[in-house]
């Protein structure tokens, strides 16, 4: 809890300074938006898309070059439903804070291309059983960090832009993940990845 509070202050404070903080050459502004996210790999069986929330600010240096340096730091509240019965875990929720560094090409005025790492930090993790509203069990066993490749399309309006991308985690998440009241079985130490697409927009 400490750290979600953290994390929305944090947020609150960037917002705060992104409004009006535009030069010709970089800008500072701020993103939100809605994510699709599920988790691969082959430790947890019969994943389903879960939808989640995006919000942060974003640093955009030499935007009007060719080549420039997108930034970004958000939290983003994404993980994956499964399909397993009233007695299997339905849900895994996971809230991270992200920070990611792309470069980016400009198409042309308005568009704009980003690709790069990512780095994310876990602060809370969540699994569910069945139909349950509560979660069943806090503090799962996935890494605390998680990095992986982000990419973004972004076209820049005069007041507000769109962006659509996606991030993929590259390293196995699973640090020691076993339930072992719910089904299917678990604790093989098998892979587990993040995928989640984002469809928002920057101010």
């Amino acid at each position: 809890m400490r750290i979600l509070v953290l994390a929305i202050l944090s947020l609150g404070v960037l917002s705060t300074f992104a409004q009006g903080a535009k030069t010709n050459s970089h800008k500072l502004g701020i993103k939100t938006s809605i994510n699709i996210s599920t988790l691969l790999g082959n430790e947890l069986q019969n994943p389903r898309p879960k939808f989640g929330y995006t919000a942060g600010a974003y640093y955009h240096i030499n935007q009007e070059k060719a080549w420039s340096l997108y930034t970004e730091y958000a939290a983003s509240f994404r993980g994956s439903r499964f399909s397993n019965g009233d007695t299997g875990y339905s849900k895994i929720a996971l809230f991270y804070l992200d920070f990611a560094a792309m470069p980016a090409y400009r198409l042309d005025n308005k568009q704009t291309l980003s690709f790069g790492p990512y780095l994310s930090y876990l602060g809370l993790s969540s699994v569910f059983k069945g139909e349950q509203q509560k979660a069943y069990l806090n503090d799962i066993g996935m890494r605390p960090l998680d990095t992986g490749i982000a990419a973004y399309y972004t076209i820049q309006g005069t007041v507000v832009g769109f962006q659509i991308g996606g991030k993929l985690g590259l390293a196995n998440a699973n640090k020691d993940i076993s339930f072992e009241d719910l089904k299917p079985a678990t604790g093989s130490g098998g892979a587990i990845r993040s995928l989640s697409l984002e469809l928002g927009m920057i101010f």
